[in-house]
């Protein structure tokens, strides 16, 4: 699939709040096989995935990308109820975010290049968009192709005035040739980079155009796509995914393969590499302490800090990435973080509860409805006619000479 006679593309499925493997996979892919990012000819993105992609042709540095998922992640925790809370509102956040950290020109660079997987509403159809012509084109098909209905809300987003929800309805993990596609979960199954299980049950699931293991730890995957528990298993999935990917691509032969002879298989411009490129681990201030020989004592500084972990985990791998999520979960003030998370802390905020909730819902609901009336119309419009359609079909069901 990376043969340097040949073009290949890669291949980022949905997975909800699952999204930090896709960090450590590039991460590791980045510092180990370049070539294998800047010589890919499509990138194909579902759901969440379509962010990974998008991200990476823009040229966005890790620590940027470390930033924006650790944003979204931490505002899905900021309420006691979590994602429930009323005032989280996924498809507006992940809007706002976009906005700031992506380029002015992300169309130009990503378009005929990535592949943005969407469900068409009226039909149920695949639809795979890879022009844009701004970068609020752009982003509308990210917004749709995350949209989840009822969680993200009731009203399908709209992408060049046709109603859409998320790819991962119709297929999951978008690819035009399967040789020749390096495809990318989270989840256990017959993915080129994802978990591997060591188990005798090879039962299958396959659900639009994906491939699921029957295995506890895949049921325990799916309780967190779309509700996260805390900074630990953020970690978790971002070291999950590159070692997975340092797996892959020792098993396929490919590391450290020079760049030059992949170039050639494509006349498009390469992909920029910046978590590669454009960081360097003695300029980082978390490295400024450890000048001469730092693996020793970096590695126990990262076993101490915000992130504490497995220091055999750390040791293989590179320190950059763990670097990058402690300064974007730093601990804030001891004393106030001490409070805010001991157990009377906690029981207030729990007793509270039916008081500051339905203030906290008339805010939401009031904030809303102003961003929506300026849309109003055109959802109106589309309501009563899907609301129109599904009558008419109902009524030929249950009666068929009904016209």
């Amino acid at each position: 699939m990376c043969d340097p006679e040949r073009s290949w593309s890669l291949s980022f499925s949905g997975c909800g709040f699952l999204f930090p493997y896709y960090l450590g996979a590039i991460d590791c892919m980045s510092e180990r096989a370049p070539h294998l990012l800047s010589g890919a000819r499509h990138f194909f993105g579902s759901s969440c995935g379509s962010i990974q992609s998008v991200f990476l042709l823009g040229g966005v540095p890790l620590n940027t990308l470390v930033k924006f998922s650790g944003g979204y992640f931490r505002r899905a925790m900021s309420h006691s109820m979590g994602v429930l809370h009323p005032s989280f509102n996924p498809s507006q956040i992940l809007r706002e975010q976009m906005e700031r950290y992506l380029p002015a020109n992300i169309h130009q660079l990503i378009s005929g290049r990535v592949f943005i997987s969407l469900t068409r509403v009226s039909d149920w159809g695949n639809v795979l968009v890879s022009e844009f012509q701004t970068k609020d084109e752009v982003l509308d098909a990210m917004v749709c192709s995350c949209f989840i209905p009822i969680y993200c809300g009731l009203i399908p987003p709209s992408f060049r005035g046709v109603r859409y929800i998320d790819g991962a309805a119709s297929n999951n993990t978008p690819f035009f040739d399967a040789k020749t596609t390096v495809t990318m979960s989270p989840f256990y199954g017959e993915y080129d980079i994802c978990p591997k299980v060591k188990s005798t049950n090879f039962f299958h699931m396959e659900f639009s155009r994906s491939s699921f293991q029957f295995c506890s730890d895949n049921l325990h995957l799916l309780t967190h796509i779309l509700f996260p528990k805390n900074v630990k298993d953020f970690t978790e999935h971002c070291i999950q995914g590159y070692l997975d990917a340092a797996r892959f691509l020792e098993e396929n032969g490919i590391c450290n393969r020079p760049q030059p002879c992949l170039s050639s298989s494509s006349q498009e411009p390469d992909v920029p590499v910046p978590c590669c490129e454009t960081m360097d681990l003695r300029a980082s201030p978390g490295l400024a302490a450890w000048p001469v020989s730092p693996k020793k004592e970096l590695l126990d500084h990262l076993c101490h800090g915000p992130l504490p972990l497995d220091k055999s985990i750390l040791e293989k791998m590179s320190p950059r990435l763990i670097l990058e999520l402690n300064r974007t979960f730093k601990k804030e003030n001891k004393f106030m973080s001490g409070i805010r998370n001991s157990l009377p802390a906690k029981v207030m905020s729990y007793v509270m509860l039916p008081c500051t909730l339905p203030v906290d819902y008339v805010i939401a609901m009031a904030w809303r409805l102003v961003k929506w009336l300026p849309h109003g119309h055109d959802d109106i419009q589309w309501l009563y006619s899907i609301t129109f359609q599904i009558c008419s079909r109902v009524m030929t069901r249950l009666f068929p000479t009904y016209r």
